[in-house]
């Protein structure tokens, strides 16, 4: 299975649920810069005990978490917060757009002091934000595959028809050659993009069995057949737009597709 920089969850590590509203957010685009915000923050302002007592428990169980550290240097960023009292973290891609104050539906995993977040769900604009490459179950996975296989056959089906009749006067041909080659362009497009697909598929088996363990937590139907690129919106935040998985979308196209009741 495919693992590298993909912090999936062990086939043993239980996920949950777990909701609220995230506190005492810190987003950085590295670890140490993210220790060095919640160090700022515990320097310059006077706490109540309790949240002072629970931030410095965060930034001492992040410093001896090697979790975050797979992704820095990326395009990513690494956040954390307390949750329900709860010490949280995780890296994503938009986390930069996560407000403090943001009530949230997570799916995540005890490891030593910390939760860590496998997958975010803003509430208040169905805002899903999912590890790297993972984005729909396994059997989504496979005909997505095949459907790429498919199209890019066609695509070269027509270019060499095409060419094939713009460049050769068929009328001049011999019978034979024109069945060989109408034969070679018929079928060497698939024999190979479907293998090369395939193989694909099962390298990546692994990033699609991680989301289907996701869609699963948060109780998705057919969670082996979401694919949350389905979902795909625009978003804005402080004056800019980005584009991201918006839960509500995907899951109206999934249960149109399926035939699957809202009730």
């Amino acid at each position: 299975m495919a693992k590298d920089k993909n912090e999936s969850a062990s086939s043993d590590e239980v996920i949950f649920i777990l909701e609220g509203k995230i506190t005492d957010f810190h987003m950085a685009s590295t670890t140490v810069n993210l220790l060095s915000e919640i160090e700022k923050n515990l320097e310059g302002k006077i706490l109540a005990g309790g949240i002072a007592a629970a931030l410095n428990g965060m930034h001492g169980a992040l410093a001896t978490s090697a979790m975050l550290s797979l992704y820095d240097g990326e395009d990513m960023y690494n956040f954390s917060g307390l949750v329900n009292g709860k010490v949280v973290c995780g890296v994503f891609e938009e986390a930069d757009k996560i407000k403090d104050g943001d009530n949230v539906k997570l799916v995540v995993a005890q490891r030593g002091d910390v939760l860590h977040v496998h997958s975010l769900l803003r509430i208040a604009d169905s805002l899903l934000m999912m590890p790297l490459n993972t984005f729909c179950g396994e059997r989504a996975f496979f005909w997505n595959c095949m459907r790429f296989a498919r199209n890019i056959s066609i695509c070269v089906w027509v270019i060499l028809f095409a060419g094939f009749f713009l460049f050769i006067d068929v009328s001049l041909e011999k019978k034979e050659n024109l069945i060989a080659a109408f034969s070679l362009i018929l079928f060497l497009p698939p024999l190979f993009c479907f293998p090369f697909e395939y193989w694909t598929y099962k390298s990546m088996l692994g990033y699609s069995t991680y989301a289907e363990k996701i869609f699963t937590a948060y109780g998705f139907p057919r969670p082996d057949d979401f694919d949350a690129q389905r979902g795909i919106a625009r978003f804005e935040y402080r004056g800019n737009s980005f584009f991201a998985i918006n839960f509500e979308l995907a899951m109206k196209k999934h249960r149109e597709k399926f035939n699957i009741s809202s009730a």
